[in-house]
């Protein structure tokens, strides 16, 4: 939502750089019913309605994307960006094959209510992706990945104080397992997004 020769955001001051250009795209926007432009992003695409601002990232697109700014997270800086999901609770087919998606809180806890086609990619109604990618920017992987963490250690233990397991379980449980990449984080809370 900048002037079209601004160098840098007007929300944040960072670097604009180059904007991708917009192809004809062959899908219809789910709600408009008017095709969407298509922007390619290096494994796969971005479709964006012009009339509503519903984007549509294939799965490929949207893994990219989120690794991109899972990079630009510097830990736990500031605050937790939370969002209140809408009130009115409405279901959209998927622009590829038409199948209803599925609604999923993105990551568990952003607030941020995608439609999530298995096959094919995740709606986002106009505003909804650049709050998601705040909330990766803002350490949102990171805070999912530390209490993923910690729950299965807390579940490892439990196990354990209950003699229920094998020993390989205790062994597992006491020693100190390396932390998870940002590329698993990525892998897990998409495989959990997708089904």
């Amino acid at each position: 939502m900048n002037a079209a020769d601004a160098g840098h955001c007007s929300g944040c001051g960072r670097d604009l750089g180059l904007e991708p250009i917009a192809r004809d795209g062959a899908l219809q926007c789910p709600d408009c019913r008017v095709a969407m432009s298509a922007f390619d992003c290096g494994p796969g695409a971005l479709h964006d309605c012009g009339r509503c601002g519903g984007q549509f990232a294939e799965h490929a697109a949207l893994r990219d994307l989120i690794e991109r700014h899972d990079r630009l997270d510097v830990g736990v800086r500031g605050r937790a960006i939370t969002w209140r999901p809408e009130s009115r609770v409405r279901y959209v087919a998927c622009p590829v094959c038409a199948s209803m998606m599925n609604r999923r809180n993105f990551g568990g806890g952003s607030g941020v209510i995608v439609d999530v086609c298995a096959k094919h990619g995740t709606w986002f109604d106009a505003g909804e992706l650049p709050r998601v990618l705040s909330f990766v920017e803002s350490g949102g992987l990171t805070r999912i990945r530390r209490r993923n963490e910690e729950e299965r250690e807390r579940l490892a233990h439990e196990r354990v104080s209950k003699g229920v397991g094998s020993e390989a379980l205790r062994i597992a449980a006491d020693r100190d397992e390396p932390a998870m990449s940002a590329r698993d984080i990525i892998t897990d809370l998409l495989r959990d997004l997708f089904g």
